[in-house]
């Protein structure tokens, strides 16, 4: 198992590139008040606005978006992250595809931030069993697609001049970087303990009124509870080149 501090003591600029605006505080939400406790620079890109994450569609798709645009703003400087870190693509819900323009418009704020590591979701499962093995959940859509630009723009988009030369007109230069922390899906390698800063986690979350209750945020954090111990828990890889 690799540790917080094999992973990230090198790092000093961490992208968080995710599908939709409550995705960070789900999956990520400890790791980023750790980092930002560690003086790191926690960059978050968020792809999707979100726009259509209502069941009942009783909201029109523009007043959704930015409720819930502000709501991960709010709930993100809670945690540390300064809103001029935060930056917004405005896609659909369902409506992302990883193909060569979302693709370039990732490597641009990987070369734009200088990302030393990546956090993203995970790509290939598309169901995954729950913990406590009564069933199974699909993984979006939206969360692979974004995960498969990420890793596209680590390699080797971002890294080569040729991809995307009008970057230069914004004086943003290529670049690489070789880390990628993913959700657990398909498995975990790396685990964040923050039984500790429970409260933390979930005071977060509840910036996003428009999408948890305080029994769904409860329901997401027992879910993976082991021991008594709350935990996020990831897949990192190292790439070679």
């Amino acid at each position: 198992m690799h540790t917080h501090d094999t992973i990230f003591s090198n790092k000093q600029n961490i992208l968080f590139v995710m599908a939709h605006p409550d995705d960070i505080l789900v999956y990520y939400a400890a790791l980023v008040s750790k980092l930002q406790k560690d003086n790191k620079n926690v960059f978050v890109l968020t792809v999707s606005n979100g726009a259509r994450g209502s069941r009942e569609n009783e909201i029109s798709e523009e007043k959704l978006a930015q409720q819930r645009l502000d709501e991960e703003v709010a709930a993100l400087k809670f945690l540390g992250v300064p809103q001029e870190n935060i930056y917004f693509l405005h896609y659909k819900d369902g409506e992302i595809e990883s193909n060569y323009k979302l693709i370039g418009e990732i490597s641009r704020y990987i070369r734009k931030v200088k990302a030393d590591i990546a956090c993203t979701h995970e790509p290939t499962a598309i169901y995954q069993q729950t913990y406590n093995k009564e069933g199974f959940f699909v993984q979006h859509r939206d969360h692979r697609k974004v995960a498969e630009a990420v890793i596209d723009s680590a390699y080797p988009f971002s890294r080569d001049r040729s991809f995307f030369p009008e970057h230069a007109k914004e004086r943003i230069e290529p670049h690489t970087f070789y880390d990628i922390v993913m959700t657990d899906e398909i498995g975990s390698n790396f685990e964040l303990d923050y039984t500790e800063e429970l409260e933390i986690k979930k005071s977060a979350m509840r910036f996003h009124k428009s999408q948890f209750s305080e029994d769904v945020i409860n329901e997401i954090v027992d879910s993976v509870k082991f021991d008594g111990r709350y935990m996020e828990r990831y897949f990192y890889v190292n790439l070679l080149w």
